[in-house]
């Protein structure tokens, strides 16, 4: 746990994420980006995005990872089912449940969003000199360091 801030140290990390939050706005107001094209809502994308990112999940799972109720991962993943983003498969080793995995579909409009978020952040980053590149890759370095230990995971 962080010490007690001194006051420039606090109106630095407001500065900080001030501007974290001023990317974000002018992130979110890039229509061109694929993520307004989509006809999924929040809790849709979230679902698709941890069974592409962790893999296959059981809607028990699923229910624990969102916070949601089974009746909610149900509805989910059905509508998910009707957009053809993820399927229903029998899991091998219990066939009383069965997970829920991406489509190919699934599978390529996660890539889609990824890329165009990549590609938009490149740009930025590109547009950064060498001094200033070295000194993000320090910070960021640190920071997936601490959210491992945050997290208790580790390389």
């Amino acid at each position: 746990m962080p010490e007690e801030l001194p006051a420039e140290r606090s109106q630095l990390i407001d500065s900080l994420m001030a501007a974290q939050r001023q990317l974000r706005a002018l992130a979110a107001s890039d229509h061109g980006n694929p993520l307004f094209s989509i006809n999924l809502t929040m809790q849709q994308l979230r679902l698709l995005l941890v069974v592409s990112i962790q893999g296959p999940r059981s809607s028990q799972e699923l229910t624990h990872e969102l916070k949601v109720s089974p009746a909610t991962v149900t509805g989910l993943v059905d509508r998910l089912v009707a957009h053809g983003y993820v399927q229903r498969r029998e899991d091998p080793n219990d066939r009383r449940i069965r997970r829920i995995e991406p489509t190919k579909e699934g599978h390529e409009l996660i890539a889609r969003l990824d890329d165009a978020g990549s590609t938009h952040f490149r740009g930025l980053l590109d547009r950064l000199d060498a001094e200033d590149l070295m000194a993000l890759d320090r910070v960021i370095r640190r920071l997936v360091e601490l959210a491992r230990e945050e997290k208790g995971t580790t390389p």
